[in-house]
Order: structure tokens, then sequence, then C-alpha cells
């Protein structure tokens, strides 16, 4: 068979995979979005848009979010003098900073740039729950002046719609506002008409249906954005377009007519480095054209400079390379890639006070196990993990099996090679996940560290049963040590609270298990977080709370650690004393434990 004519395809698409904003009522995408169990995040690449953004945020985004069907926000922002952040945080978006993201990267280099560390940052790969597959990512710019809802119900009301689709474009009317407010119907896009359209249609003309090549306004599932390379400039709308189009094909792509959308012009000396911007993006994705897809020469001459604007050229690496490679780069103590499972890492490689360190696949620490798959199970297998320590409450265990959450772990367990399941709550009957946590410690949202103190003092006071089962385990493998998990329902704050009583036991010194225990903002990833921050700013209990508090209740800062390490100190006589007299652990079990848990040399 032949290659199929273009224009043949082309036309085929034109009449199945053109969609209009109307198609999709607001609470039709409601009832699908939930009976497919589809998580929808949006995120807002922001550069001093301070005057825009709140628009954006209330008239597009917030009636979806109304309706359930958007679940988290996004702001990325470039630490805007304009405090863009502030208006973005004050209309319920959480605020990602570019430069706090892949730091090691170097600085933020355009608008694909913020794009790719927003995606990175509330990356699965970053131990978040879930599946790619029931994700979708919608990419909205912050300089809109005219926000609608249909801006948004556009481009994702057809993946909602269609499991088949991949990717959605946004299409729209772009009116030119000259300096005097007059407004030309139609002339908006300019370096649409006369770069990318032409570019396109010579080069890939199956693709010539987009009337808008460049919108910043598109949706995808997560899966698809995490396997394509972004250009860190304005390249990256024509780029993730031709790499999508390679990878799923003509048919999984649709565009949406979003209506009308009205945004600040960029003046006429601004759009020959924007031109090459893209122009570079195309060029590298020309088969045979540019050898090895190398990029034509990023720096334009400007005659009424008198010198270059340099234009970058720099593209990042699909987000499921890099994120999975970054995980091997951690700092130690590292994270370990179980596929799916959240805030799963190795305790040990950490150092001690009489040198040595805690020995490494020991003990590990994780959240629940709702995310874990078949190819997780076999990563487990491969840690020879032996006992599963939970510190869940009765109710929250029988909520997460009520909705299958556990199925994947009995599988595991039910295994010749499985563990075993020790279920030894801290509280019995009572839930004290992060959310119902802060519920009892009202105070739990201060700057100061005194609702963690009363909150982590609790845990202490009831870990009996924990404790002695973890520490009996590890004293009765003093020959062969048998790898363990101890997990709640985050991994943050019972489970951190364990570890911490290991770790002293160990030998470390405060500071180590604090960075330990910060480390758990990493594992949970700023999705996470801003899931967690949204259900509680929408529960009556804290109707008036501020955001950055309930943003403090759901993080992991050093600061308390260290207060909680120094109060084990200062009340409890250290942590020998706290285990003798307030658990009932006797020294010699103590002292089999501290000879399993540290090896004398620096893994």
């Amino acid at each position: 068979m032949g290659t199929p004519d273009p224009a043949v395809e082309l036309q085929r698409w034109l009449t199945t995979n053109i969609y209009h904003h109307k198609d999709f009522p607001v609470a039709e995408l409601a009832s699908i979005a939930q009976k497919k169990n589809l998580k929808i995040t949006v995120i807002v690449p922001a550069r001093e848009v301070a005057k825009y953004i709140g628009g954006v945020l209330s008239k597009t985004v917030k009636p979806l979010v109304d309706a359930q069907i958007v679940q988290t926000v996004i702001a990325i922002d470039a630490d805007s003098a304009d405090k863009t952040s502030d208006v973005a945080r004050a209309h319920g978006a959480t605020v990602l900073q570019r430069a706090k993201i892949a730091t090691e990267l170097g600085p933020s280099l355009g608008k694909g740039d913020a794009m790719w560390r927003a995606l990175l940052e509330t990356s699965f790969y970053q131990g978040q729950q879930g599946s790619s597959d029931n994700e979708i990512i919608a990419f909205l710019d912050g300089d809109t002046g005219d926000p609608s809802p249909s801006h948004l119900i556009g481009i994702i009301g057809p993946l909602i719609h269609h499991d088949s689709l991949q990717m959605v474009r946004g299409s729209f009317d772009r009116p030119f506002r000259s300096t005097n407010g007059d407004i030309q119907p139609h002339q908006g896009g300019r370096v649409t008409e006369i770069l990318a359209r032409p570019l396109i249609n010579a080069h890939f003309p199956e693709l010539a249906g987009f009337r808008q090549p460049l919108a910043g306004e598109f949706a995808a599932r997560r899966g698809l954005l995490e396997s394509l390379n972004f250009p860190v400039g304005y390249g990256v709308e024509v780029g993730t377009l031709i790499d999508a189009w390679r990878l799923v094909g003509l048919a999984s792509l649709a565009e949406c007519d979003l209506g009308t959308r009205q945004n600040d012009h960029k003046d006429l000396r601004q759009l020959g480095s924007m031109g090459l911007t893209i122009l570079n993006a195309v060029e590298r994705r020309l088969d045979h054209k540019v050898p090895n897809g190398k990029s034509l020469n990023g720096k334009m001459w400007l005659p009424w400079d008198r010198d270059y604007h340099v234009v970058s050229a720099v593209e990042r690496p699909a987000v499921k390379d890099y994120a999975i490679q970054r995980k091997r780069t951690i700092p130690r103590p590292a994270f370990v890639d179980v596929p799916h499972m959240l805030n799963f890492r190795d305790i040990g490689g950490l150092a001690v006070d009489a040198g040595g360190s805690v020995r490494r696949g020991l003990v590990f620490r994780s959240g629940d196990f709702r995310g874990l798959t078949a190819m997780g199970i076999q990563r487990l297998l491969s840690l020879g993990i032996k006992a599963v320590f939970d510190l869940r409450s009765s109710q929250e265990v029988e909520k997460l099996r009520m909705i299958g959450g556990d199925s994947e772990f009995d599988v595991w367990s039910a295994l010749p090679d499985g563990p075993q399941r020790y279920h030894v709550p801290v509280f019995a009957d009572s839930d004290f996940s992060p959310g119902a946590m802060a519920k009892r410690f009202r105070d739990y949202s201060s700057k100061g560290v005194e609702g963690f103190e009363r909150a982590y003092r609790a845990i202490l006071l009831n870990s009996q049963p924990a404790l002695c089962a973890i520490l009996g385990h590890l004293a009765g493998c003093s020959k062969a040590p048998a790898p363990i998990i101890i997990h709640c329902t985050a991994g943050k704050d019972r489970t951190g609270v364990i570890v911490m009583i290991l770790l002293l036991l160990a030998g470390c010194p405060k500071a180590v298990i604090a960075k330990e225990y910060q480390l758990t903002e990493v594992g949970l990833g700023a999705q996470w977080r801003a899931e967690a921050v949204a259900r509680l700013l929408k529960d009556p209990v804290f109707q008036g709370e501020n955001r950055e508090g309930i943003e403090r209740m759901v993080g992991a800062r050093r600061e308390v650690m260290e207060a909680v390490v120094d109060m084990v100190e200062t009340d409890f006589g250290g942590v020998e004393n706290f285990l003798t007299r307030m658990i009932g652990i006797n020294k010699n079990t103590l002292e089999k434990c501290r000879q399993v848990l540290r090896i004398e040399e620096l893994q």
C-alpha cells in the first residue's frame, strides 16, 4: 500500500475532528468526567500578568472548578514583580515558581520551559497516585483580556467525551486592537499567518486544517504530554502539535472553536524573534532536512539595535524520561522507583553521629498502596520486602477497601514471596490522615510549629503497638535483616514520627532527620498538595482559613521535625528513655535494633 494522500486524510479529519465549545454542556461534562473518574488539571503559564490572571481564573476556570470538573489549578509564575502570584493565589490557584523547579537546569528559558516544569512538578513520575491515562492537562494563557468558560470547556470537552482523542487544540477569532482602541476583526495572529501556516502547509500538510497552530489554549492526556519534547520558548505550541501527530496520528488530534480571544499584541519588531523561535522548532522536525534534528542558528541580527538578539533553541526532553532519570540522582536517602506508589523511599544511607550510616534496603516508607500496579508488585518483590506495618486506622483501611484501593496489595501479599501485613494503627478508630489531623489541631496552620508539636506528641503517645511490632521485627532479624515498609495514608505524619524514632535510635543527628522528613514534600509532589489544599478549603471546618495556612498543614517543614526531635529529648529524656519507659521495650531489644539499623561504613 502507498503512502496515504495528505489531502484525503485532511478532508476526513475536517469532517470528524472539528468541534465547537457549544457542543459540550457543563452538566454533561461533569457527569461523564465523574463516571470515567477523570482528573483534570489546569496549568496557566504566568509572567507579569496581574491585571489579567484574576479574570482568567475567575471567569474561565472557576465555573468548571465549581462544577467539580477541574480538580487542580496551577499558576506557574516567573517571580513577577507585579504580584501576579498574589493575584493567582487569591483566586484559588496553587502557585509554582519556575526558578524553584528542576533547579539543576538553571533559569527558566521561556513559556515552553514554564509549561514543561509545571508538568514535571505535577507528574505522576514525581510520586503521584493514579494513572496518567485518566488525567487531562489543560494549558491556558494567562494574558487573555476577554476570559470565558468556553476557552476551557472547548479544549477539555472532546477529551472527556471521546476516549480515542489524545490532544485538543483551541481555535478562535483573533481581532486586532489598535493603540487607539479600534478593533479590527480577524487581524490578530500575525505570526500564524505570515510564518506558521505557510510552513505547516509546505512541510506538514496533514496538519494544515488547524486554524491556530500556535494557540496557547490546548489540552491533552498526561501520558501523551509526558512523551513529548517541549521547546522552551514560543515554539512550544507548534513543536508539541507536530510531535503529537507523529506519535499518535491525526485521528487522535482535534480542534475546537472557542469563540473569540483578545490579548495584548506584541510590537512589530518583536515578531521577528518570535518567528525565529517557531522556525527553529519546525526546522528541527523536518526529516532529512536538518541533520540529527539540529536547530538553526539561535540568534538574529537586529539592524535597529546593531546587535544580535539570541533566541534559545533548547528543548526539554520528555518528562517521563527526564523525571525517572532525575529520581536516580535525587540526593540520598533516595526515592525508589515503584510505579504509581506515593512517597516511596528508603531511609538508609543517612549518616549517624558515631560514624557509619543507616543500613540501606532495610526500612522503606511510603503512603498507602492505592496506586500499586502489577509492575509495582514486581519492583517490590525485587526489594525483598517481608513485612508491611500499616499505621492507618481501621476506618481508613475500610474506606480504601470499599473502593478497591487495596486490591493489588492483596495480590502481592498472597504471592509465595509476598509480605506479611501487620495492622498496627496509631489511632485505632479515628481517621488521622493529613486532612483529619488539620481538623483536630487548628493551630496546625500557624507559621510556628506548635500545632505540629501537639499533633506529633499525640502520635508518640499512641505509638506503642506500632513501635513494639516494628522494633520486635527488627530485633528478631539481626542475622539476616528482612526489609520492611512502614506506611500510613500519605506517608507524612504518622510515618514521619515513627521513622524519626528509628533514626534517633540509629544515632542520626537532628539536622539529618529533619532533612529526611522534608523530602516528603518531594515525595508527595505539588499536585498532591494542591488537591489536598483544595479539599480542605471546601470543608466548612476551614471557612475563613487562609490558603497559606492550609498549605502549611499539608507541608513537611524541616523546622517542624527539628522541634519534635527537641521535644523527645526535653520532654521524654531522649529516645532510649522514651522507648523503655513510655513504650515498654527492654534495652536488650533496643541494642539489637540499633545493630540492625546501622552499619559502620558510609553507604
